[in-house]
């Protein structure tokens, strides 16, 4: 759905809920459960509003009426105890210059509210549905993008406090739906916190098998601040979520200090649901199998061992290159040309491309249907060379490329800002090396998307402003 339709739908529904509410809303009833009319007194200001006591079987419903703009106090005495209140109930009423009234508070229950609240998932929903049907379309058309990934990520972002709040707005529905609309919105605003104290036992543990694994990541491969991406993010995340609890703790009843708690938790929680999008986009792309239509595949490659054999990094991706040509064989019957990528180091005895070829041949492979680049030293180039090498054989080939599964997802988008139509097929690796890809692919996303999470920033700030406004009234 566009988004100009998205817009004039809640501008209908928003005047449906309007009209519902100035047709309803100059009344409100109040029902005592299971207590006599003779039982009860109520008093009330005459010239703001009246009130009208009717006798429904066992219930007693006081009809409010409004008269004039103004606040009026309905104090209800009964000699006997009236749920929930005992003998005596007191509730303010807000009478606009409409001549809506609101209960317990300026924005409170009014008759017809309800339907602002329908409007306000269903125009939730809407914008659901366009995301997820654009994310469906981008991962169809292009699953090499980080727009996939902030897509993925602002669904989660939008679906964790409609969860929440649905969920409260069920349960108050069970116990006779007392929620005011400041009330509903304050839920809304307070989820991002709620979300980040539900998850701080599961983000405690993998905080530590993030540290686990970087640790493991500097012995196998080193000290850098590449390899302890993973420490550094854990550390982050957590030392803003404690200063936060430690705001809610010692202000909670300071509305303002409140309202800023909660917008930094909604940053808080909004960058963690991109890094969860962008990681989710990667193992998407890493589980991905090609179309079974390639004239040809491009292997990666790396720095081989001292003797001109292929460690077993490079070997994985080359048996995986293997396994996808049997693949397509079986599939559709057709054979795959292997354009092994790499050049030559300053501490390598041959080419990583000549060593690769000589692994394909020992493998079985005929060596006519192997074109090796041996001029690249980057993926860029990688895939830059072997594409023209190729070009040069079949016009416009249909290419897939081989790598190590962590490397799929951003070896596609180099491809495809090079404007090569090209799928990945990635091959297995230790676990600790995932962490780190995924967290170096979610500063990514946020460096290549900036503006667009910035726009969202803004918008979000605002957002909250105005429901802590709201709240305030």
């Amino acid at each position: 759905m566009k988004p100009k339709y998205i817009t004039l739908v809640s501008i209908i529904l928003l005047s449906i809920s309007l009209i519902i509410v100035f047709t309803l809303g100059n009344t409100y009833t109040i029902t005592l459960d299971k207590i006599n009319i003779k039982d009860i007194t109520v008093n009330c200001d005459n010239k703001i509003i009246s009130c009208d006591l009717k006798q429904n079987k066992e219930d007693v419903n006081i009809v409010v009426k409004s008269i004039s703009t103004g606040k009026s106090d309905v104090n209800i005495k009964s000699n006997k105890e009236i749920k929930y209140y005992g003998k005596e109930r007191n509730i303010t009423m807000y009478v606009h210059n409409t001549g809506i009234i609101t209960a317990s508070a300026y924005l409170g229950r009014c008759n017809g509210d309800v339907s602002f609240i329908i409007t306000f998932y269903i125009i939730i929903f809407m914008i659901l549905f366009t995301l997820i049907r654009k994310l469906r379309y981008g991962i169809k058309n292009n699953l090499y993008s980080y727009k996939n990934a902030s897509t993925m990520g602002l669904i989660i972002f939008i679906v964790v406090p409609l969860l929440f709040n649905f969920y409260y707005f069920v349960v108050d529905l069970f116990y006779g739906y007392n929620q005011t609309i400041n009330m509903f919105f304050g839920d809304i605003r307070e989820s991002s916190f709620m979300f980040l104290l539900l998850i701080l036992p599961i983000a405690f543990i993998l905080n530590i098998l993030v540290t686990i694994s970087n640790i493991n990541l500097v012995i196998k491969e080193g000290r850098s601040i590449r390899n302890i991406l993973g420490i550094l993010f854990s550390f982050f995340i957590n030392i803003s979520v404690f200063i936060l609890i430690c705001i809610n703790a010692l202000v909670p009843f300071n509305i303002y200090l409140k309202a800023i708690c909660d917008i930094l938790s909604a940053y808080i929680v909004y960058f963690e649901c991109i890094f969860f999008g962008a990681s989710i986009i990667g193992i998407i792309s890493a589980k991905h199998i090609p179309k079974f239509d390639k004239d040809g595949i491009i292997i990666l490659g790396c720095q081989i061992n001292e003797d001109g054999t292929l460690p077993k990094l490079l070997r994985s991706r080359v048996d995986r290159a293997i396994e996808f040509s049997k693949m397509q064989k079986e599939n559709t019957n057709k054979d795959i040309i292997f354009i092994p990528s790499g050049g030559q180091g300053k501490d390598e005895i041959m080419s990583e491309a000549k060593a690769m070829k000589n692994y394909l041949i020992e493998q079985g492979i005929d060596k006519d249907n192997i074109l090796t680049e041996d001029k690249s030293t980057s993926t860029y180039e990688n895939i830059k060379y072997s594409y023209e090498i190729i070009s040069k054989k079949i016009k416009n080939p249909k290419l897939a490329f081989s790598t190590t599964n962590y490397h799929t997802f951003r070896a596609g988008i180099i491809a495809r800002k090079q404007g090569i139509d090209i799928e990945g097929i990635g091959s297995k690796t230790k676990s600790y090396f995932f962490i780190n890809a995924f967290i170096r692919e979610y500063i990514a996303t946020i460096v290549s998307e900036r503006k667009r999470h910035f726009k969202a920033l803004v918008l979000l700030t605002i957002v909250m402003i105005l429901l802590t406004i709201i709240i305030i009234l």
